[in-house]
């Protein structure tokens, strides 16, 4: 064989978009029709999805539902963030953080004295 010529390969071994996991044979459009989702070819990156596995049942029976841990209302953290969220709503969409500053400290004084003086330059 020379340079020139090039050996051609056929990359996919499936026929006619079947994919074949587990020794079972399914079409994926096929079955996912039945679920009311759209398939791709474009959008099957990586391990295909086998719709008829337990998993994929559950995901369609609740498709708002979140997938994860599940949110204990009783935790730290959440009352601390439900304490947030109304600090937030009385004081109109802001949250104070970190330290307080203090008006009267002499850092303050002076902040605002070079503030005053650099105004007065400008102006």
């Amino acid at each position: 064989m020379s340079k020139k010529e090039k050996k051609s390969t056929q990359m996919s071994t499936s026929t006619n978009n079947t994919i074949n996991m587990m020794n079972v044979s399914f079409k994926p459009e096929g079955q996912l029709k039945t679920m009311n989702v759209q398939y791709s070819v474009k959008a099957q990156l990586g391990r295909p999805v086998d719709p008829t596995s337990a998993r994929q049942l559950r995901l369609a029976t609740a498709p708002g539902k979140k997938t994860g841990r599940p949110v204990d209302p009783t935790s730290a953290r959440q009352l601390r963030l439900l304490e947030q969220a109304t600090r937030k709503a009385l004081n109109g969409g802001v949250v104070k953080r970190g330290r307080p500053v203090n008006p009267n400290s002499a850092r303050q004084i002076a902040l605002r004295e070079a503030a005053s003086k650099l105004i007065a330059e400008q102006g």
